[in-house]
């Protein structure tokens, strides 16, 4: 074994990406029965650094990770939202390692392709106090990704997942302010450890068109889990932990549809990569 595949065998990487540039699921609102958001999304992250369990930034071989995912909202009912996020086409990429000055080729590098653990969830109206929307939701990891790669490029972690959160949304109308908070549960399965997770989010809206968008997003692992899973899990790593934080420019054209640009980071982060990720969107309101 390369020490370029130990590094990806025992140390626990994550892709940090996959966790924090997920479309927003704490939108407290339902949507109308009948109606409906869809969105296309393309994210890139490239790391040559990674945040060790004990918060230390190393550097390492290049990661890229490229993922093409659909996201969806449709009102089942007033109060149901049935919700869907599925990363159909994920490329990781390891890239080839050689010596600067011998030529020596220390690795050949590595790349996977396929798809990625969709989540699938239902958001329910609870209660309206005047602007303020109060929703629970239920959302479950699907184990369809790659679970099993000898470098540990892996699109999925193979469990299934449930989330059980509590959010709450308010609009300033008349001022096109809007904000929402979201937090809730993790409960994991397969050694790996449960978690707390946590999100922030306040928008502001520009001429009908343009809204300006920043959000926190949080993980505190509750460490209950198995320790060697970290070592047999490689990008899907357990313990993770980070606060994510962002921002989202979005064009939306006559109502009905539109643009979004978005960058995500992280600090506070363990067993996670050290990556600005990237996004981009085309979404359709009916």
């Amino acid at each position: 074994m390369t020490r370029l595949q130990r590094l990806f065998s025992t140390s626990g990487l994550a892709v940090l990406m996959v966790l924090t540039a997920l479309p927003a699921f704490a939108d407290a609102w339902p949507q109308p029965r009948g109606h409906g958001y869809y969105k296309i999304g393309f994210r890139m992250l490239r790391a040559t650094h990674f945040y060790e369990p004990n918060g230390n930034r190393i550097r390492i071989p290049t990661v890229g990770d490229y993922t093409v995912s659909f996201y969806g909202e449709y009102g089942l009912t007033d109060r149901i939202t049935l919700v869907a996020y599925v990363p159909f086409y994920e490329r990781i990429t390891l890239n080839r390692q050689v010596g600067r000055n011998s030529g020596f080729v220390f690795s050949e590098g590595d790349v996977v392709n396929g798809i990625a653990d969709p989540i699938i969830s239902a958001r329910i109206g609870l209660a309206q106090f005047g602007a303020t929307v109060v929703s629970a939701s239920l959302r479950l990891g699907l184990p369809l990704g790659n679970s099993d790669q000898p470098n540990g490029l892996l699109t999925g972690d193979g469990e299934l997942n449930q989330t059980v959160a509590l959010e709450a949304g308010h609009s300033f109308y008349p001022a096109p302010v809007y904000a929402k908070a979201s937090f809730g549960f993790n409960q994991r399965v397969k050694g790996y450890s449960d978690e707390i997770v946590y999100a922030v989010e306040a928008g502001y809206t520009v001429a009908e068109r343009f809204t300006i968008a920043g959000r926190l997003r949080g993980v505190e692992p509750l460490r209950n889990g198995d320790p060697a899973v970290g070592g047999r899990r490689g990008l899907n790593g357990n313990d993770q932990r980070y606060l994510a934080y962002g921002a989202e420019l979005t064009y939306t054209h006559q109502g009905a549809y539109g643009l979004s640009l978005g960058v995500e980071g992280a600090t506070r982060a363990q067993n996670v990569l050290s990556a600005p990720a990237f996004s981009v969107g085309i979404f359709v309101k009916t």
